[in-house]
Formats: structure tokens, sequence, C-alpha cells
């Protein structure tokens, strides 16, 4: 009987990853108390996904999209108002050799938004979301780190050093806070609702991963005087997530996933607007191990065979983070005696590769800026 030291060790595995396009769509009815729609003028929106689930070769995706549409009024006395809506969605989305003992990480991005006028009352609103879906499975391994009880044992032993995962999980916290907005105007309408998660910080303490960050918000609102006016404010978020055993000098990956909005006038209190943004927040935690691997032995006194089993684990993971300007002049004709009300940009990254040093981002900016007179 031959006595050896093992080690465990505990590999996130990466199963596939696919990407998908679906749409969703549904019809809207105006409000009783909003004038009727000519056209649409701008519309925004954002997903919120509150369950998801992994079924034998399949994921299923639940969720909702939620849209502000600012439109064209059917009224001599107002122009421009808006309101919004949510379209709930269920996808099932095939995924062949997931099982449902794996684990789901995803990605969903509004691509394209649509909108259909029905009627002076009612629209179809379309939106085409880009979702990126990767399967993880945690596996159990045993590794062999040493031979004790023969003696004249000769072996090849090999140094590499992997992350093992510690741990994982997931919190739910949410950005809480009281707008307040210009007192010289009351409000009418939220045009449009834009956010934007920055100042992102990380901090491991005894069983515990403290996620910070700061919630940057953007209201496009209309008032009674029919003027279209700006809020930016900043609510901070922050969330304990506990796992067993993890330590400072850990490797920390968090990701925040957004699970519900809520943004409307405080009826309780004059020029202010109620906002609550509720995410969940996961993360893994790695550890840097290193190990010694047999890949060979020989003893002259004693008749020795092993079996070698491949094992796929993560090396030499690394956290980094860069803040790239971008800087760009866009002609627009005929400005004469328009105000511009709101620009929105947003990165997409259509290439990432990945060199000895670095990676290199390919990307374009797509930008829509809102103009009226």
């Amino acid at each position: 009987m031959i006595d050896t030291l093992k080690e465990n060790l505990c590999i996130n595995k990466a199963v596939g990853s696919k990407n998908f396009n679906i749409t969703v769509q549904g019809d809207a009815v105006i409000p009783d108390t909003k004038p009727d729609i000519l056209n649409s003028i701008n519309m925004t929106g954002n997903v919120c996904l509150y369950k998801k689930e992994i079924l034998e070769g399949k994921i299923r995706l639940d969720g909702n999209v939620n849209i502000y549409l600012m439109y064209l009024a059917d009224s001599e006395n107002e122009k421009i108002r808006g309101f919004n809506t949510t379209i709930d969605f269920t996808e099932i989305l095939d995924f062949p050799g997931i099982e449902n003992n794996m684990m789901l990480d995803e990605d969903i991005n509004i691509k394209e938004l649509e909108c259909k006028v029905l009627n002076g009352r009612k629209v179809n609103i379309k939106a085409l979301l880009e979702v990126k879906a990767d399967v993880f499975s945690n596996e159990k391994e045993e590794i062999i780190k040493e031979i004790n009880n023969v003696k004249d044992i000769q072996t090849q032993v090999k140094t590499l050093k992997i992350n093992s995962l510690v741990g994982q999980n997931t919190t739910k916290a949410a950005a809480k806070e009281t707008l307040i907005i210009d007192d010289t105007d009351g409000l009418v309408d939220i045009l449009n609702l834009e956010f934007n998660l920055i100042n992102r910080d990380t901090k491991i303490s005894y069983n515990k991963v403290l996620a910070k960050t700061d919630v940057e918000i953007r209201i496009l609102y209309l008032t009674e005087s029919g003027k279209i006016k700006l809020l930016e404010e900043t609510i901070p978020l922050m969330g304990f997530i506990d796992i067993v055993g993890v330590s400072e000098d850990n490797i920390c990956y968090v990701k925040y996933k957004l699970k519900n909005v809520i943004i409307k006038p405080n009826s309780r209190e004059e020029h202010s607007i109620n906002a609550e943004i509720e995410f969940e927040i996961s993360a893994k935690v790695f550890e840097n191990k290193e190990i010694n691997i047999i890949q060979d032995l020989y003893s002259p006194s004693q008749n020795l065979s092993f079996n070698e089993n491949k094992i796929s684990t993560m090396v030499d993971m690394k956290n980094t983070s860069d803040i790239i300007n971008v800087r760009e002049k866009i002609k627009l004709e005929d400005m004469e005696y328009t105000k511009i009300c709101d620009v929105q940009l947003k990165p997409i990254i259509n290439e990432t590769k990945i060199m000895k040093d670095k990676v290199i981002m390919e990307r374009r900016n797509w930008t829509k800026i809102f103009t009226y007179k």
C-alpha cells in the first residue's frame, strides 16, 4: 500500500459560452391623464432580470424591459409629453451540454428600441436584446503532492501556480434617495432615465466581501411651464456578501445585476422624486495556490504505475482597470435657435484581442443628441 499526501482543489470550470439575440415586444396604452400621441421622439430603457434558471440543455430568463417614452403630443397647448411602461418577457434558450446543477453568468443589453404608433392612445414597443451567457461548474479535484512510504522512489515534479475557488455568493442591495428638483416649477412627466455605476470598490474582511459603488442618475423631466430640465444625482450603494474563508490576499470578482427600478414623483413632498434602484451583487473569490504535480516516477525495488488526468483550470488571474477619454466633434445641421436638451452616449465593444501584456478593444460609439426649438 502506497501512502500519498493529497491536496484538494475547487475548480471553477467554464462549461460554455453563447450569445443570443431575443426580441421583446408588447403594446402600451397612453394613460388617460396624458394627451394623444402623434409620434415618438425618443426612447430609453433598461433590462431587469428577476429570475434565471438552468435546465437540461437550456436556460430560462424571466424579466422585463423598463421603457421611458418621450412623444410629440396631439395637443395645441402641449408639444412634448412622456410616460413610463414595462414589457415582461420569458425566454427559454437552447444551450446544449449544460445541466441544472451548473451556474449561469449572464449579461443583457438593449441593442435597439423601436416604437410604432397604433393609434392616438396605443403604441407597440419592440426591444432587441443581446444576451451573453456563460455557464460554469464547480468541481472538486484531488492532487497527489507526495509519496511517503517508498524510500527509493524518484519523482519528476513540476510546480504550477493556479487559482482555486474559495467561494461565491450573492446579495441584494438598493440605492434609495429622495431627489430634489428645481422648486420654481412643478413636475409633469419623467421623459428619460439613465444611470451608470462609478467609483467601484471591493474590500475583503472576515468571511465577508464588501462591495461599494455609486449610482450616477440622470433624469430628464418636463415642467408645468413646458420646460425640459435635467437632474443629475449620485446615490451610494453598498452590500455585504458572505463567503466563508476569504482573506485579504484573495482575488475577488464582483458583478452588479439590475433587478428593479422605481422612479416616480414623490406624493408626500412637492418638487421631489423618489428613486429606488435594486441590484443583485455577486462575488467570486479565488486564492493563488502553488502546487507540485508529479509528472513521472520510478523505483528500482517496486513496480509502479500511475494514471494522469487532464484538468482545466484558471491561472494568473488579475484585476485591472483603465480610464479611456473619448473626444469627438459631431456636426449638426440647422442648429440656429436650437437647444441641446440631452446627449446619450453608449460605447459598444466590437472585438477584444488578448496580447502578451495587454488587451486591445475595438469599439464604436453610439451617440444620440436630442434637440428642440
